[in-house]
């Protein structure tokens, strides 16, 4: 958070992507992958102290396209065979503040291979900082009580995240 005169900016950190896992050889022909497509605090941390909700628009094959998602972890997954792009709306515990959309194609296969593996997921992830300028009081104490909450449980596919600075 900095101050500077009457202004005040709050920067809160995400990341958003999606982890795909092939499914080896004896995959199915319309469910080839598992994969996960997610909001998630960049080094581990609960985005839920700044984030109340997620809404994943998935394509509309799929049943219910629409996922909203109310806690963490901020996250869908399915199974499939193809890629596609998928809309990700996030919401703000500070109503005033407007919802934010992230677009996002997931990926299955890795960048310049033929064959996928078994072993190595593919992981397409992008970080982001929200810039909150002149948030409201109560947004400011909710963010600030919760500094010290921010950690969460290992997430079983943290060991794949990128990992920030």
């Amino acid at each position: 958070m900095a101050e500077d005169g009457e202004t005040t900016t709050v920067h809160c950190p995400l990341a958003f992507g999606s982890i795909a896992f092939w499914l080896g050889r004896k995959a199915d022909e319309h469910a080839t992958h598992k994969w996960t497509l997610y909001v998630r605090g960049p080094n581990g941390e609960d985005p839920s102290y700044f984030i109340s909700k997620v809404v994943f628009y998935l394509h509309e094959s799929f049943a219910q396209p629409i996922r909203e998602i109310l806690e963490p972890p901020f996250e869908v997954s399915e199974m499939g065979w193809g890629e596609f792009e998928a809309r990700i709306r996030v919401y703000w515990k500070d109503e005033s503040e407007e919802a934010i959309d992230f677009m996002h194609t997931i990926k299955l296969y890795p960048a310049g291979q033929v064959a996928p593996s078994v072993r190595n997921p593919v992981v397409h992830e992008f970080y982001d900082e929200i810039v909150f300028t002149n948030p409201s009081s109560e947004f400011l104490q909710t963010i600030a009580g919760a500094a010290s909450k921010r950690s969460v449980m290992p997430h079983p596919f943290a060991g794949y995240y990128p990992v920030y600075s």
